[in-house]
């Protein structure tokens, strides 16, 4: 018996390690592409050279402002963080109810793009969902909440480089 599981676990095997150079063509655009193992084209995949030359090029930058990034933690930590992420510049709020506003939660998104300290280096988006009948509403954007909290952010940032420069 364990022989008979043991030489089908081998041929699923071996039936997985097959070759497939077939090339998949896009019956919309015409374009045709040579599937990868990793990736839907091969040429446009990740090569076992990139995993093991980690080298950036000079032209990419995945680096944040530190100014922003630490401001804008601060501004947040008014509620619980559900995701942070330093190198693509994201920070998500988990659901936050103001102990004034009980019918009413918001959901705070920081998208920091730029490297530099500038004021369009940060992009926030306040979802808020109010609450009717024992339910959360659907969630709408708050875009006058938003542009408050950049400029909070944007003022402690500024605030943060010139207590840097002090010392």
């Amino acid at each position: 018996m364990i022989k008979y599981i043991l030489s089908i676990y081998i041929l699923i095997f071996i039936s997985a390690c097959s070759s497939n150079n077939r090339v998949v063509k896009n019956p919309i655009t015409g374009e045709k592409k040579n599937p990868g193992i990793f990736s839907k084209d091969s040429e446009k995949g990740i090569t076992l050279s990139d995993i093991l030359n980690p080298n950036q090029n000079e032209n990419q930058s995945t680096s944040v402002n530190g100014f922003l990034w630490r401001a804008t933690l601060n501004i947040l930590s008014i509620a619980p963080l559900l995701s942070t992420d330093a190198l693509g510049g994201t920070i998500i709020t988990d659901w936050y109810t103001n102990k004034n506003i009980k019918d009413q939660r918001i959901k705070i998104t920081a998208y920091i793009t730029t490297s530099e300290l500038r004021s369009d280096g940060i992009e926030i988006k306040v979802h808020v969902q109010k609450f009717n009948n024992k339910f959360w509403s659907e969630t709408f954007l708050d875009s006058e909440l938003a542009n408050q909290i950049e400029v909070n952010i944007l003022n402690e940032a500024r605030n943060l480089r010139v207590n840097s420069m002090k010392k």
